[in-house]
């Protein structure tokens, strides 16, 4: 195929790996922008819980929220209860995350993706420890046209050390793996920046995965306990760079996020695709002041469907190179992810076997490494 341009010299050896078939490859034709997709002001939440937004006594902002008769809080509840059902996807805005914050982070990205690939690589991933730099990672068994790095807010990402090959059995091994975070030695203050804007969008995630349990009738702190101090949330600086067979190609493979809230800041390129309830791939178009939302599977399991998870993916552009930054809010592998009972009766029966989340998690991260056929998916556990 030959060369394709000013990218990671390795990306050249190996270009076909890129290519998708011909029913994934993405339409770069005059897209829908999803206009429709919600957009949230957090203004009305924060001025309820006042001072409490700045801790994270869970309990203590829930006797707040679900107290509150303004009428403006009710209706954002609601809000993104309509946009988890309908959409699975939506943005926040007046979310109380200074924008000097994403600037910086946002420039230890362009810092750190200017390195040379040998500098890069010395804090590179493997199948073995999964946390820091990557330029090869696939999405359902194809390569995405990305490089990537990842780190750990607790320093560290745990898993099962290893797993049954066969995920009907859902067996894993009682040691667990630990991967610590791998910090570069440039560009000078990477690491801070990372950290100080991984803190505040944490503590973000928190605050919505309350509001989202509010909306669906639960308590606002019912599901926090599962993100103590052993949880796997991981953030991550995504670089796209500009493809010259942008209509071969996706940065990200249609996929849907395996865990339970991804919250993402992205650049004013664009490039993220939502898959509507008609099959229609509508563009997200970027907003300099909104955090993208979405709603991943384990999610979708809690709420016994009625939420979802929607299948997505990113086009890369000719021209331009993308960055983007997203936090996955996950729980600890300790979980066990089923339908909540408070969401169950007769008429509405559990959707979902249960299933552990340390073997989903590891069996999910050793497709991003190796071909694996099928990976596996919520729908292998569906009753």
């Amino acid at each position: 195929m030959g060369q394709l341009g000013n990218i990671p010299s390795s990306w050249n050896t190996d270009s076909e790996a890129f290519i998708l078939v011909s029913e994934h490859r993405p339409n770069l034709g005059p897209n829908l922008e999803a206009d429709d997709i919600p957009v949230i002001n957090l203004a009305p939440f924060f001025d309820v819980i006042g001072v409490e937004a700045e801790g994270e006594n869970w309990s203590a902002i829930g006797a707040v929220v679900e107290h509150s008769k303004d009428p403006t809080l009710r209706s954002l509840v609601a809000e993104i209860g309509n946009a988890c059902a309908e959409w699975g996807f939506f943005q926040v805005v007046d979310h109380k995350i200074s924008p000097e914050l994403l600037r910086k982070v946002m420039e230890a990205a362009k810092g750190f993706f200017s390195l040379p690939l040998e500098e890069k690589k010395k804090v590179g991933r493997s199948f073995e420890r999964p946390l820091g730099y990557n330029d090869s990672e696939l999405t359902k068994n194809a390569r995405d046209w990305k490089e990537v790095f990842d780190w750990a807010p607790l320093g560290y990402y745990e898993m099962p050390e290893t797993v049954d090959s066969d995920y009907r059995s859902g067996r894993y091994s009682n040691t667990t793996l630990k991967s610590y975070n791998q910090w570069p030695a440039m560009p000078d203050g990477f690491r801070e920046a990372c950290e100080t804007y991984t803190e505040a969008v944490v503590h973000l995630s928190g605050l919505l995965l309350g509001l989202i349990s509010v909306s669906l009738g639960l308590p606002y702190d019912v599901l926090h306990h599962y993100f103590d101090k052993d949880n796997t949330i991981q953030a991550r600086l995504n670089h796209y760079p500009h493809c010259p067979l942008a209509d071969l190609v996706c940065g990200v493979n249609r996929h849907v996020d395996s865990g339970a809230l991804t919250v993402l800041a992205q650049d004013s390129v664009g490039g993220l695709q939502v898959k509507r309830k008609d099959g229609q791939w509508v563009a997200v178009k970027p907003r300099e002041d909104a955090f993208v939302v979405n709603v991943g599977a384990i999610l979708q399991v809690w709420s016994n469907d009625k939420y979802r998870g929607v299948e997505h993916r990113v086009s890369v552009n000719e021209r331009k190179e993308r960055f983007s930054i997203p936090v996955f809010y996950d729980p600890s592998i300790k979980t066990d992810v089923f339908p909540l009972p408070q969401l169950l009766d007769e008429e509405h029966p559990a959707q979902y076997q249960s299933y552990n989340w340390g073997f989903f998690r590891r069996t999910r991260n050793n497709g991003n490494f190796k071909q694996l056929g099928e990976n596996i998916q919520i729908h292998h556990y569906r009753i």
